[in-house]
């Protein structure tokens, strides 16, 4: 009775997950027939071609000099352009992480709960908690709602280009965004330790201080690497707006078709993210290795001495991690040198010129013009209403379609790609399991293993904005350059969490299968991917609100969706619009953020 049960709830599982696939299949078909796209759309035209052939033939000589001819004899050499715009790049990154990570851990500390005393020993103080609690998740839902690009142009319209600009833009949506994530991580620790402190008569404070949150350090670490990472990426794109860092020059380089200095510079920035990409995943990897006791340590008598003798071996295995206080002491090296060298932080004009653009800008330019004629802030709802109806709705809806077609197809070929990223699945014994290959099959499915490794790293290294950019150039102006930008760099982040999901995963099942005679594909298809589905999912939906995020300043580049609204606002210097519709965008992400969170939720409670 108990097997038919269980088998009974093995089907219904199945019949939800192929439920899954055929309505994200629906939902993708209507997306792309409301955004007006064809599959025909997809095949480049003519000129399309044209620009592959030099783009791609491009890729097998970089530039090692300016391509233009009108460089004078004084300029400094190429090498210098690049070397300077990478730095740039890395030194905005890095002055902005610093100030998020102040952001996130004094934000990150109000939006925890684990730190709260019980609600029974003072009713007035929850509430107060409750409150800070509150208005805490208000301002780093806010601020991570709108893009580095967005709160750029907000920057640099208020205070004028400049580093500071920059970095506030990165500092602010990574902040917040480290403040949510640290909270999360935080209260999911064990509260053991806690416990224990508050039964000897520590406060609630000083509990969670010192039992809660030295569990929970490794993880915080590992988190804000990543964003590191991420901080890079996003700080290359900053020079779509006018800021020099590589991204700026990879613009005019495109713009200006010199295919060869544009691949140099990809290749440039390429290096860098992979070379930080590997920094970081080293430092994660030892940070969440534990300290382990060797077998023949296990095996000795429990005396004094032996005792010792464990301390002692332990002390070696810590001292392994010396490279992490090296990594640790680079960085703090590299801040200070960020925050003193080149290009002063802040622009040239005095602090009182500062003060006097920024409070034209916040009770002047962004005010709506009804009220600045009027002086009543009633006078602005038909405005908005107008903004709204005429054209905000229908671009709110396009920037929702487009994410929603890019998220399903990065999933789709992530699921494809996932059991050659895991290596579990690509050795010549499965958990001790002969899998039956052939030495041919043997080594075809490691260099497949390794060439789908390769594409991933390079897939997701690549920022979105950018990919957007070279497609629009070689596919016209559809949404398809955006969808496909989006979709690339989804796929690859999908794609590596993923095998680490299925190298991560329970494996008694799938090693019965495969002693059954199973393939790998097999053992993937019926075993490991029903069991790890839901998990999958958690990240789909996850991504799912980042490319709404991503899609909304995407139109930026001239296609249909808020994006374009803003930079045709700007472009008119009309800030109230601007900001309107950043505000609406901040909306539709919001919006996006709430239901991923609930589905993820119930997925979790499953």
């Amino acid at each position: 009775m108990r097997d038919l049960r269980a088998i009974k709830t093995y089907q219904q599982k199945g019949s939800k997950k192929r439920s899954f696939i055929v309505a994200t299949s629906i939902i993708i078909i209507i997306c792309l027939n409301q955004l007006g796209l064809e599959w025909k759309d997809f095949i480049p035209n003519e000129n399309g071609y044209k620009v592959i052939k030099r783009f791609a033939l491009a890729a097998l000589s970089p530039a090692t000099d300016y391509q233009s001819t009108g460089i004078p004899d004084s300029a400094p050499p190429y090498y210098h352009k690049i070397i300077g715009s990478l730095w740039r790049t890395l030194q905005y990154a890095t002055c902005a992480m610093s100030i998020a990570i102040l952001i996130g851990i004094t934000l990150g500390f109000f939006c925890s709960k684990s730190w709260w005393p019980p609600a029974r020993h003072s009713r007035s103080l929850h509430i107060l908690h409750r409150l800070i609690h509150r208005i805490a998740r208000t301002i780093i839902t806010f601020g991570r709602s709108i893009h580095e690009l967005l709160w750029a142009l907000l920057f640099i319209t208020a205070l004028g280009t400049s580093p500071f600009a920059a970095i506030m833009a990165l500092a602010i949506p990574y902040g917040c965004t480290l403040a949510k994530v640290f909270s999360e991580i935080i209260d999911e620790q064990d509260t053991s330790n806690s416990q224990c402190l508050k039964a000897h008569g520590a406060l609630s404070l000083s509990s969670w201080l010192f039992g809660m949150l030295p569990s929970a350090i490794p993880d915080l670490i590992s988190y804000a690497l990543y964003r590191y990472e991420c901080a890079i990426r996003s700080a290359a794109i900053l020079g779509f707006v006018g800021i020099t860092t590589i991204g700026y020059h990879i613009k005019t380089s495109f713009d200006d078709r010199f295919y060869n200095e544009l691949w140099t510079l990809l290749y440039s920035l390429l290096i860098l993210l992979i070379i930080v990409e590997k920094i970081s995943s080293y430092c994660r990897h030892k940070i969440n290795t534990p300290l382990t006791i060797h077998k023949k340590t296990q095996k000795l008598d429990p005396t004094t001495t032996k005792r010792i003798d464990k301390i002692k071996y332990l002390n070696k295995q810590s001292n392994k991690k010396i490279s992490l206080y090296i990594i640790a002491t680079c960085l703090g090296i590299l801040t200070i040198i960020a925050w003193n060298t080149g290009e002063p932080i802040f622009s040239k004009l005095s602090s009182e010129q500062r003060a006097i653009n920024l409070e034209r800008f916040l009770t002047k330019e962004i005010t709506p013009q009804p009220v600045r004629e009027s002086g009543n802030w009633l006078d602005s709802i038909p405005w908005a209403k107008k903004l709204l109806l005429d054209q905000g709705l229908y671009a709110a809806i396009q920037t929702l379609y487009i994410a929603t077609s890019a998220i399903i197809i990065a999933f789709f070929l992530g699921l494809i790609s996932i059991p050659l990223a895991a290596k579990s699945l690509n050795k010549e014994h499965y958990r001790g399991v002969a899998l039956g290959l052939t030495k041919t099959k043997t080594y075809i499915r490691k260099a497949s293993s390794l060439l789908t490794k390769a594409i991933l790293m390079l897939t997701r290294s690549m920022p979105e904005y950018l990919l957007a950019f070279i497609l629009l150039g070689i596919l016209g102006p559809t949404a398809w350059p955006l969808i496909l930008g989006l979709a690339i760099h989804n796929y690859g982040i999908i794609g590596r969490l993923g095998g680490e999901i299925l190298d991560n995963a329970d494996h008694n099942n799938a090693k019965i299968t495969a002693a059954h005679g199973a393939n790998t594909n097999q053992i993937y298809l019926f075993t490991l991917l029903p069991t790890v589905f839901n998990r999958l999912l958690l990240y789909f939906f996850y991504r799912w609100e980042t490319c709404i995020r991503e899609a909304t300043v995407m139109g930026m580049l001239g296609i249909s969706s808020l994006g374009f609204l803003i930079k045709d606002s700007r472009a008119r210097d009309n800030a109230d619009e601007m900001f309107f519709y950043i505000l609406l965008g901040a909306c539709l992400v919001m919006i996006g953020d709430i239901l991923s969170d609930i589905v993820r939720t119930r997925l979790r409670t499953a």
